[in-house]
């Protein structure tokens, strides 16, 4: 009996695997950097990645993928030895579950497509979600550990960046922590307060409104205003303070088509700490120069800062071109553009110039050729 009973639960995997459908993903490419006044951070990297997802009925789903990356040139020893910290990372393993009204991930996997204000990248802990009716979600997540800090939402060009960061707990075996509510006032106007928390280092309480008038694929009109408030716990052992963001961002666009601008001010010591783990904004800054601590955080959203900032572009899905330029406090003029060939081929390259612009020896040229499946 129990001989026939072991036989019939392993037939039953086999034919559920049989009727799963699989989506098997990856790609292969080359990334390097340079800053064309100090030529003591230049450095190039390969990466590649390879993984697959199985969709079961009823809303199920696994997935399993890994990521590998070694740098390639440096002009000064160590320095992109600090940036590819790990050779090799499994950097999704996870299992899934999405059907109305609830859904949770949990694992390794990739948090981009959510949507999270402050976090992003792949998280290795849970994130779920519950929807009432079809005007509220209510969300929250959990994260041990996170990697792929350069993955970052908002950014047409994300895929300029190709380095490999490693799983890494948070500093003092810190654990990040958010929860929050999408208030859907028809297809038109959503509220989405939410709270961030990192033990023993900050509470960051905030608010986003997005006002949408239009359709995306054709004529429209984004409106959003967002705050954060950023409270240290521990002020002896983080460097930042307490601080406020105040956020207005204004985007037209018809079809693949945008244009638009904004305006930030932070109080106190602003925000910056939130940009250790992900940050929605339009800069590029924390994209480029990054420092050994496993960040790539910008000058952006620090203390008492006063920015504004004017930007176009493009998401075909052919091409994507992204230029920015932000003046007051934060300087930044960003132009950066991808090509697609034949769906399966990536170029890129792009100019990043920070600080005072035209004259602050902190101006970069990056590039890419991805190969993608």
């Amino acid at each position: 009996m129990k001989k026939n009973l072991l036989g019939s639960v392993a037939i039953a995997g086999l034919l559920s695997c049989a009727q799963a459908q699989f989506d098997v993903y990856g790609h292969f490419g080359v990334y390097g950097e340079t800053n064309l006044d100090y030529k003591n951070s230049d450095y190039a990297g390969l990466s590649a990645s390879v993984g697959f997802n199985a969709f079961f009925g009823d809303g199920f789903a696994v997935g399993l993928g890994g990521w590998a990356a070694i740098p390639i040139y440096e002009n000064t020893k160590k320095f992109a030895d600090n940036i590819y910290k790990d050779t090799f990372v499994l950097s999704e393993a996870y299992f899934s579950y999405d059907s109305e009204p609830f859904s949770i991930a949990l694992g390794r996997y990739d948090t981009n497509a959510m949507g999270y204000e402050w976090f992003s990248g792949h998280n290795e802990g849970v994130s779920m979600k519950i929807g009432i009716g079809n005007f509220m979600d209510i969300w929250a997540m959990y994260s041990y550990e996170q990697a792929f800090q350069f993955q970052r939402v908002n950014r047409e060009t994300a895929s300029q960046i190709n380095a490999l960061w490693n799983y890494k707990r948070h500093a003092n075996k810190e654990h990040l922590g958010a929860a929050g509510i999408d208030i859907f006032i028809g297809n038109i106007f959503t509220i989405s307060p939410y709270m961030f928390f990192v033990t023993d280092s900050f509470v960051a309480p905030g608010i986003t409104l997005d006002l949408l008038l239009g359709d995306k694929t054709d004529l429209y009109s984004q409106t959003q205003f967002k705050y954060t408030y950023y409270d240290s716990i521990r002020n002896k052992t983080n460097n930042f303070g307490n601080g406020q963001l105040f956020l207005i961002d204004q985007e037209f666009g018809y079809d693949w088509f945008k244009i638009g601008g904004g305006y930030y001010q932070t109080t106190g010591n602003g925000v910056g700490g939130l940009t250790y783990y992900g940050d929605s904004s339009r800069f590029y800054g924390g994209m480029v120069g990054v420092n050994f601590y496993n960040k790539a955080s910008g000058s952006y959203f620090s203390g008492k800062q006063s920015t504004w900032y004017a930007f176009t572009g493009a998401r075909h899905n052919m091409f994507k071109f992204d230029v920015l330029y932000a003046g007051g406090d934060y300087k930044e003029l960003s132009a950066l553009f991808s090509l697609t060939l034949f769906n399966h081929l990536d170029f890129g390259a792009g100019y990043i110039d920070l600080a005072d612009i035209g004259n602050n020896k902190r101006n970069y040229l990056t590039g890419f050729v991805k190969a993608i499946w």
